[in-house]
């Protein structure tokens, strides 16, 4: 706690500026669920863990990016200093915050960020009917995501220097002009942080990884933690993109947790329906109707085969049929002739049994948009330039970063006494 100079009235100043009056509040959420010593037990005592936290989440709270910028800003607000639990004159230098941002275990900030999770949902202000999954890229700190570096490297198999966490993978694509149908991707090299939501946009739990993890394998890693920090709950709605399309995913929620999936089917690799023909075979490109060449099962998967009926067809089928393919496809006439193949799709798993056209399915995935508004508003944090180069610094800052939001709603729920403001990180604390 902040000790209170004798040369000014503290409490006369939080009341009248909106500034103070905001991360005083944020600071008392704060100290609602720090319980970890703010010393070791042995050797110099140092400065407090406690205030080094609490400058960090300035840091988050006020969009500033360096740590160099975030001691000349508490040097310059000596008030604000004393708030963190520093005496004013007597800041740290940058590279003592960058050493305590990599020495610092990433279970420590997660566990702060968990209380102040379990704080919310014990007053009610998050519930757990709902879930929702979603991830944002983090770019690394390299030249590489340069687009004007002529040496920039874009091979996925080697690791670049001081990142070599940092994993390739496309960012975005570029749409084309109408009728080209090629996309142009962007590339970047570093990471993603996952998170996974209640229905009020409040984070749960996270987790900060390489890019190069599926959402679907890192959503069911983090619904485990969900049930660890938690405890388990039947019935809860599971909400997730495309990216989160999944059949390992599926059995797990359905199985496991006993939850309902929301998620429709990825449209990447999806090939576009058979055309049947009158005994509901498919069709050849040359309009044959192919022949049934039995079930290609798969692992969980179940398949129907078909085969050019030129080529699998009886004798009785071959000879109503031309001798040759119509189009003569190549398929046909190189190697061992075995003609074209097609397959439909008859597994009956936890992802087929979504209902994807019903009216409830479409208004529930309505509520996933809250995933979209987190992020804008975690975005402005230093999510996609990272200034860090360690990945346990990488860590710690993103949780610290979902940390940040879930004091703003501790400090606007419960603190301030104004819900309806839990998701106003920069005004919750502004005069109604």
């Amino acid at each position: 706690m902040m000790q209170n100079s004798l040369f000014y009235d503290y409490y006369a100043l939080i009341d009248s500026c909106s500034f103070l009056k905001k991360y005083d509040a944020l600071f008392r959420a704060f100290d609602m669920v720090y319980d970890q010593p703010d010393h070791p037990e042995v050797g110099r005592r140092g400065y407090p863990r406690s205030a080094y936290l609490k400058a960090l989440l300035y840091k988050q709270s006020a969009n500033i990016k360096y740590i160099s910028d975030l001691v000349r800003d508490l040097e310059s607000r000596p008030i604000l200093a004393e708030m963190c639990g520093f005496n004013a004159g007597r800041i740290p230098d940058a590279s003592r915050f960058s050493r305590f941002l990599t020495d610092t275990n990433n279970s420590e900030i997660e566990a702060l960020f968990h209380a102040s999770g379990k704080l919310l949902v014990e007053k009610g202000v998050a519930t757990l009917d709902i879930v929702i999954a979603d991830s944002k890229p983090i770019k690394a700190n390299t030249k590489h995501n340069n687009p004007k570096n002529p040496n920039r490297k874009l091979d996925k198999t080697i690791k670049i220097k001081r990142n070599p966490m940092a994993t390739l993978s496309y960012y975005s694509y570029l749409k084309q002009p109408f009728g080209d149908k090629k996309k142009e991707f962007t590339w970047f090299w570093g990471y993603r942080t996952h998170v996974l939501l209640s229905g009020e946009g409040i984070p749960l739990v996270e987790v900060t990884l390489p890019n190069n993890r599926t959402d679907g394998k890192v959503a069911k890693a983090l619904l485990k933690k969900l049930v660890r920090v938690y405890g388990q709950k039947k019935g809860r709605i599971f909400l997730g993109d495309a990216g989160y399309d999944d059949r390992e995913l599926y059995d797990f929620i359905v199985e496991k947790l006993k939850a309902e999936p929301f998620i429709p089917l990825n449209p990447r690799g999806r090939k576009p329906d058979k055309t049947l023909g009158p005994h509901d075979l498919p069709l050849c490109e040359a309009g044959l109707e192919m022949k049934f060449a039995g079930n290609s099962p798969d692992g969980a998967r179940n398949r129907k085969k078909f085969r050019c009926p030129i080529t699998a067809g009886n004798q009785a089928e071959k000879a109503e049929l031309p001798p040759q393919c119509p189009i003569n496809h190549e398929r046909f006439r190189t190697g061992k002739c075995y003609g074209c193949t097609a397959y439909i799709d008859t597994t009956d798993d936890h992802r087929s049994q979504v209902p994807r056209e019903s009216k409830r399915f479409k208004d529930t995935y309505k509520l996933r948009t809250e995933a979209e508004r987190y992020f804008s508003r975690l975005g402005p944090r230093e999510v996609e330039e990272m200034s860090q180069y360690k990945y346990r610094a990488i860590r710690n800052q993103m949780t610290l970063a979902h940390l940040t939001l879930n004091l703003t709603a501790v400090a606007a729920a419960l603190v301030l006494e104004q819900p309806d403001k839990v998701r106003c990180y920069k005004t919750f604390a502004d005069a109604a």
